[in-house]
């Protein structure tokens, strides 16, 4: 062990040895005009001596740019960006860090004529952390949007059983429009309002909050991002798109349209939708409501999607609700399956204001009419011993309607060089009515016995909830004359609002211990009111030690308290009203959660290794006090240490292996600290538990990235995983051979009780490894990837502990062409395996499979006629109770362009032509494997007329052609109803089963 100290003390030694005798230079490229960043300009360092050195480096999405490991001499800094004049500077480096500032750029690039250059740009190229895509490496057709185009990019996939977009095995949490919000942070409205024909460069990369990009210090608060860099000749015009279509089997419509006017840095933009079609929203976070009736857990959708956000070919059922199906309090959910008619429109607007502040905001308003039929079975993990295949299975039908509002503004303003505050506020109100109709029975099978019923229910639920969010974030940052010591102070605040009341009629039946058939009816209202805060405050400050090194200290103080007051009145017979309060299944409720927490970490940068070390002493306080029905107080204190370290090597500019660790904290909600029972369907009763404690998470990520730009390959590799204790997982009680009274709480026979607990030994392991090149034969890329997944989750079963493992492997290819917009074509396989075992013994463990292979196809016939196709082959095997599936999503459409440049277009599209199209999810937990299938879009007609608007003053026309410039030349149609905006190779929208 000492060895190996000694060994790691000397490497580090020369390191900051070797690191001594060189310089660092840094600055950030900006428009003379306005100051805006100019994000990708080429910055190149060239040594005026005899051995003439030379670096360089990209300007980042803020314009920054960093060029490390100089030695001492005299340097010729070049600055240059497509229709800008080049910017030259000589250097004298000293052995001290140069910081030069913003540096400005003049527009009025040479511009050839008459000249061709022939050439091949690198497709891809790896810098630092950051893929970076040339657009022009990859072919689409003329109506593409980014989505299309992104798609075909190494390491961006769709995910089959979401719809979301992912890069290199991790879904896209933002997309950035030349390094600048658009639409807020939703990724979808941002891919599929932005045509590929304005794209110049893609860049993927880890973005970092707003608190470290500014230290430098890496928090772990990484979102997964995009960077569309747009073409300069595009960035003065206006483009869009208007769509209207027509079905009349069943009256399909649908309706959109979107227009973006870009002028230098002020860009507004509009979109608006309406159909029948089940395009539900612009983004997930609009929904709000029922789902299901008593699902839990969550969903975990294994099919295809289908554009716009509905899903195809086994779509999931809404998401579920962790803790319990229609509980008033589970206001935001995910999108819901089954189909819905949607009306929606959304503003988005960004500009600098002068020189000094940049300002982005938006607004959402969805409205949403969704009907979902739900076919749900459960196969519960069975008691130790036991002979008997224990079952759930529901019918539902849900209607809902879904209204929300969304708001978002950031404001980045700079006071001078040193002092700039960022504040972003946030606002949602959502309101949704309602009605669940449900059919669900317990029941056990036993081999060559059939089945014997255990309970059953017949209920029907309505509802009425209102939800409203409002957020606030506030940060003032301050850089002192001495670099890189900086000090910045943050305020976060968010309130929550929850209303809402229910109605509930129910029949449950149960059979006692002498076989006799007993029945309860329930006829009950609800009132739900919860009220919540966040308060978070934060101070950071950052001292250089050194040339390459920094440490920084910062002190958290966090306070949330939440108020929850539900009341259950049974209905009088006598009074004819709601008068009778029920005790079980009331309660006021408080609970208040205090962290104190202060850290200094250390952090070593040169130009090929960076590291930092780290750890925060955290102090926690939480009080759970319930008023009614009887007086309890629960007060805990934890107190933690929370280490956190980070690794960064480069081997070379295209290669580089990142390691990090954090250790967080995560505290109950007060939905599962709130001892109440949701009895929404009274088979499946949920409630809360006032003694949980705070889970303790450890995270440990590997990831390692290589690029070959001259043969435009590329190669990714991640695997990492957490490990949690105290993890808030579910004990399950069961009444199998008659009804059950637990602290008051009576379970009917066949029915079950779910609380959380506290358990250890959670933990998840993933990886994940892709690798991607050209094949030039066939003038198409070949993109492969294969992922591996293994979880542990603990639950109570019975009262007797179970660990549910769930180990899973997959392989998967993509073959897309680049061959010219006159063909395109992708050719998709996905397989996963996965199995369910349990830790408990005799238990029927399970193994089942999910294959999906795809083919889209896009080809100009002659001139202005297209012929589309898109052909999903879904396969389900191994799941029980008739849900396996094996089908074929077809969908087709042949459309002929029209007027001089071929804006126009219309075309006869035709969704699942087979009348296949199906949907199914998988999902399982400690206590059940669960397995749902829901209602979806099937076969339908539709004659489509679509316009493109294309207004370009800096292309230097007024009416460019959208096929690439050529006013001759064909151009493709979009496949189908695109999501929302531009382009849109793929099917309409589908929904649940």
């Amino acid at each position: 062990m000492l060895r190996r100290f000694l060994l790691f003390f000397a490497l580090l030694w020369a390191s900051l040895g070797a690191a001594q005798a060189q310089s660092t230079v840094s600055g950030r490229v900006v428009d003379g005009a306005d100051q805006s960043p100019l994000i990708g300009a080429n910055v190149l360092v060239r040594g005026l001596s005899a051995d003439s050195v030379k670096s360089g480096a990209a300007a980042d999405a803020d314009g920054n740019f960093t060029v490390t490991g100089l030695p001492n001499g005299r340097y010729e800094l070049t600055i240059s960006f497509l229709g800008y004049q080049t910017l030259r500077r000589e250097l004298t480096l000293a052995g001290q860090p140069i910081a030069l500032g913003a540096l400005p750029l003049a527009t009025g690039g040479v511009t050839l004529k008459g000249v061709e250059v022939v050439g091949q740009a690198a497709a891809a190229v790896q810098k630092g952390d950051t893929s970076q895509f040339n657009a022009g490496s990859y072919k689409t057709n003329p109506d593409a949007n980014a989505q299309d185009l992104i798609t075909k990019m190494p390491g961006v996939t769709v995910d089959p059983s979401s719809g979301k977009v992912q890069a290199q095995g991790e879904q896209v949490q933002r997309v950035l429009v030349d390094g600048k919000e658009f639409f807020g942070n939703d990724p979808d409205a941002v891919l599929k309002n932005i045509p590929a024909e304005v794209i110049d460069k893609i860049q993927v990369y880890d973005r970092a909050s707003d608190q470290a990009q500014f230290t430098g210090f890496d928090d772990g608060n990484q979102q997964k991002t995009i960077n569309i860099i747009t073409k300069p000749q595009f960035r003065n015009g206006q483009f869009g798109r208007v769509l209207a279509g027509y079905g009349p089997q069943d009256d399909r419509y649908r309706v959109s349209g979107n227009i973006n006017s870009f002028k230098g840095k002020q860009r507004l933009s509009v979109v608006a939708q309406s159909n029948n079609v089940n395009e539900q929203n612009f983004g997930t976070e609009d929904l709000l409501g029922v789902v299901g009736s008593s699902r839990q857990g969550g969903g975990g959708g294994q099919g295809q999607r289908g554009q716009g956000g509905g899903r195809v070919g086994g779509g999931g059922g809404g998401g579920g609700n962790q803790g319990g199906g229609n509980n008033a309090g589970d206001f935001l959910v995910n999108q819901q399956g089954g189909i819905s008619k949607t009306h929606a429109i959304g503003l988005n607007y960004s500009d600098s204001w002068g020189a000094k502040t940049e300002v982005q905001g938006s607004y959402f308003f969805n409205l949403s009419d969704n009907t979902s039929r739900t076919d749900l079975l459960r196969n519960y993990v069975a008691p130790a011993g036991s002979t008997r295949d224990l079952r759930y299975n529901e019918n539902s039908l849900t209607t809902s309607r879904n209204i929300n509002n969304r708001f978002n503004l950031r404001l980045d303003h700079k006071f001078d060089s040193l002092n700039s505050i960022l504040w972003r506020p946030s606002l949602s109100v959502q309101r949704n009515t309602g009605n669940n109709n449900l059919n669900g029975r317990t029941y056990e099978v036993a081999s060559g016995e059939g089945e014997q019923g255990l309970g059953g229910n017949l209920s029907d639920y309505r509802s009425a909830l209102t939800g409203i969010t409002a957020g606030n974030q506030l940060l003032y940052r301050h850089r002192f004359q001495t670099r890189r010591r900086t000090l910045s102070v943050g305020l976060n605040t968010t309130y929550n609002s929850k209303n809402g009341d229910n109605n509930l009629l129910s029949s449950t039946s149960s059979v006692d211990t002498t076989g006799a058939t007993q029945t309860a009816l329930l006829n009950q209202f609800s009132e739900l009111t919860q009220r919540g805060w966040a308060w978070n405050g934060n101070v950071n400050y950052t001292e250089p030690l050194g040339q390459y090194s920094q440490l920084q200290a910062e002190y958290r103080i966090s306070y949330t308290p939440n108020d929850s007051d539900k009341k259950t009145y049974n209905f009088s017979p006598g009074e004819q009203s709601y008068s009778i309060l029920n005790d079980t299944l009331s309660s006021v409720f408080k609970s208040r959660y205090l962290t104190n927490a202060g850290g200094l970490t250390y952090r070593f940068q040169n130009q090929q290794l960076q590291w930092m070390v780290g750890a925060t002493v955290q102090y926690a306080q939480l009080r759970s006090d319930q008023e009614f029905p009887r007086p309890a107080l629960t007060e805990r204190n934890f107190l933690n240490v929370l280490p956190n370290a980070m690794v960064r090597y480069n081997f070379s500019k295209q290669q580089n292996l990142r390691l990090n660790y954090q250790m967080r904290t995560n505290s109950p909600n007060i939905s599962q600290l709130q001892e109440v029972v949701n009895n929404a369907n009274p088979l499946q009763l949920t409630t809360g538990n006032p003694n949980l404690r705070q889970e303790n998470q450890h995270n440990l990520f590997i990831r390692y990235s290589s690029a070959v730009p001259e043969k435009s390959r590329s190669f990714f590799a991640l695997i990492g995983g957490s490990y949690t204790d105290n993890y808030i997982t579910n004990s399950t009680i069961y009444a199998a051979g008659g009804p059950v009274v637990v602290d008051g709480i009576v379970i009917p026979a066949g029915g079950q009780l779910t609380r959380p607990v506290n358990l250890d030994q959670q933990y998840s392991l993933r990886s994940f490894i892709n690798y991607s090149l050209p094949l030039a034969f066939i003038k198409s890329n070949l993109n492969l990837n294969a992922n591996a997944t293994y979880s542990q989750t603990p639950g109570l079963v019975f009262e007797q502990l179970n660990y549910s493992r769930t180990p899973s492997a997959g392989l998967g290819v993509v073959l897309s062409s680049n061959i010219s917009p006159q063909l395109d074509f992708t050719v998709s396989s996905n397989t996963n395996r996965s199995y369910v075992r349990n830790s408990l013994p005799n238990q029927v463990d399970r193994a089942y499979t999910r294959q999906n292979t795809a083919l889209r196809l896009s080809w100009i016939i002659v001139k202005g006629v297209t012929v589309q196709s898109d052909v999903s082959h879904q396969l389900y095997t191994g799941l029980a109770g008739g849900f396996n599936q094996n089908f074929v999503l077809w969908n087709a459409s042949v459309g002929k362009k029209l007027f001089a440049n071929q804006q126009g277009e219309i075309k006869l599209y035709g969704f699942d032509l087979l009348k296949q199209n199906n949907s199914l999810s998988v999902n399982p937990t400690s206590a059940y494997l669960e397995t749902t299938r829901t209602n979806i879009l099937q076969r339908y007609f539709m004659l489509m007329f679509t316009y493109n608007i294309r207004n370009f003053g800096g292309a230097g026309n007024n009416a460019l052609p959208i096929d690439g410039g050529r006013p001759d030349g064909p151009r493709r149609g979009g496949f189908g109803p695109p999501g929302g905006g531009p382009g849109g190779f793929g099917p309409p929208p589908g929904g649940g089963m």
